[in-house]
């Protein structure tokens, strides 16, 4: 990239500008904020329902279609 020298006329003096921001996405505009924040929350929120969905999930474990040794007519009584 080339430099280019900047005319005292092009210049923008410091009683025009307000503030000047520091940090992660400082000077964007506010929906580029937004739309961070929003995703962030997103993906927080999607891993609080994982985990809760995980801990809701539990239940004992059943064998269906098995038989009972009750239930097998074969099977002589003791």
């Amino acid at each position: 990239m080339s430099e280019r020298t900047i005319d005292r006329d092009e210049r923008v003096s410091e009683d025009s500008v307000r503030a000047v921001r520091v940090g992660h996405g400082a000077n964007c505009s506010s929906v580029g904020s937004v739309i961070d924040t929003l995703f962030a929350t997103a993906a927080i929120g999607s891993a609080v329902l994982a985990m809760v969905a995980a801990a809701l999930a539990s239940e004992p474990v059943r064998v269906v279609g098995a038989k009972r040794d009750e239930d097998d007519p074969k099977k002589e009584p003791p």
